[in-house]
Formats: C-alpha cells, sequence, structure tokens
C-alpha cells in the first residue's frame, strides 16, 4: 500500500474514533430534563428509580450547579431503601471510560451511603460491573469519577449512581445533588487505540512482497 494511502487509512481511523467519542457524552448530562420511571429503553434518557416510600429520585431546582435544574436523590427516616439514577451509553470493549460529574449533599449528618458504579452489558444482559464506588460529598459541589475499562462483549455501560440505607446510620436520612455528568473514552486509551492501528499498518507495509 502506498505510504499516502496508508496514513490517509489511519486518519480517517483516527478521526472515526474521534467522532466516537464525541457521541458517548451523556444525554442530558445537566438533568434539564425530567428523568423517566418507566422501563425501558434506558440509552438517551435517565431512569429514576428508588425502594419507595422515603425515598426518591427526580429533577430539582433548588440548587443547579449549572443551568436550571439538577438530579435530587433522597431517602428521608427509612430503613433498608434506596434511590438512585442510571442511563445505558453504546461503548467499544478495550476502552478506558471515564464517569465523571459533580456532586453535594445539603445534610447534616449526611447519614445515608452514597455509591457509584459502571455496570457492563451486551444487548441484553449484564456482562460485568466495577466494585462499588463510596465517594465523601461536602456542603459543595465537588468533582468525582470513576474510571474502568470496557470487557470483552460490552455492548453498552449503564452508568449509575445510587445512594442507600442498608447501612447502621441512626437517622438514615440524606439527599444528593447531582449535575454535570459525563461519560467519555479517556484520552490516553483512544491514543493508544489510534497508535495501535498505525503500527499494524506499518507492520502490513513491511511485510508486503
Amino acid at each position: 500500500m502506498h505510504p499516502l494511502t496508508t496514513f490517509a487509512a489511519i486518519a480517517l481511523f483516527v478521526c472515526t474514533i474521534a467522532s466516537r467519542s464525541a457521541a458517548q457524552i451523556l444525554f442530558d448530562p445537566g438533568f434539564e430534563q425530567p428523568i423517566t420511571s418507566d422501563g425501558a429503553p434506558f440509552v438517551g434518557s435517565w431512569e429514576g428509580f428508588s425502594g419507595g416510600a422515603g425515598a426518591s429520585a427526580g429533577n430539582s431546582i433548588l440548587m443547579p450547579r449549572s443551568g436550571a435544574q439538577h438530579l435530587n436523590l433522597s431517602i428521608t427516616s427509612s430503613n433498608n431503601n434506596f434511590a438512585g439514577v442510571f442511563q445505558d451509553v453504546p461503548v467499544s470493549a478495550g476502552l478506558q471510560y471515564v464517569f465523571g460529574g459533580y456532586h453535594m449533599t445539603p445534610s447534616s449528618p449526611f447519614d445515608v451511603g452514597s455509591e457509584i458504579r459502571i455496570e457492563w452489558r451486551d444487548a441484553s444482559t449484564e456482562i460485568s460491573r466495577t466494585p462499588n464506588f463510596a465517594p465523601s460529598l461536602t456542603g459543595a459541589y465537588a468533582p468525582f469519577s470513576l474510571t474502568a475499562t470496557a470487557p470483552v462483549g460490552a455492548q453498552f455501560a449503564r452508568v449509575v449512581y445510587a445512594i442507600q440505607s442498608f447501612g447502621p446510620e441512626p437517622t438514615n436520612t440524606g439527599t444528593v445533588y447531582l449535575d454535570d455528568l459525563s461519560f467519555v473514552p479517556e484520552p490516553t486509551s483512544l491514543t493508544l487505540l489510534a497508535g495501535s492501528a498505525l503500527l499494524l499498518a506499518r507492520r502490513r507495509r513491511v511485510l508486503r512482497p
């Protein structure tokens, strides 16, 4: 293959990866649209969930970090309860992704647990998941992030942020505000993938009789 042809092919590959990374941005990262709780599909919307009375997940205008709204997760005096939100995002197996955003709590004390995870899925079932990451929260918006690699067979990442009252907290009461979330390929992962493609193209050119 002519070197220019090889370069053009690699450039096209990099452009494809770049456009794919742009497409990985979460839908409605600032919760400006109403979240749903009506079941699948889970691509292109946030799905809220809760364990019933005493727990809730919904949009709020109380204290957005940006825009007009944010997400409000709340548990009030309720043992063994939970509330959260998730969204499915298409992924490419082998790439590393970063799930991040900003969170805070107006509760003092914050007497429930918070957890962040990524569930890797194929077209219909869960393949694996990251261990729950339990971040610390303060009374001001602060960033959080969770980085993980999509395993073989993964077609979607289900990004989940939840709070729960399964622990020994005395009041089992707490609220979390979420805003400006994101889910994107880790830049180094994209660079390595593009570099591997370039190396493979060069090797094929050298081996070509």
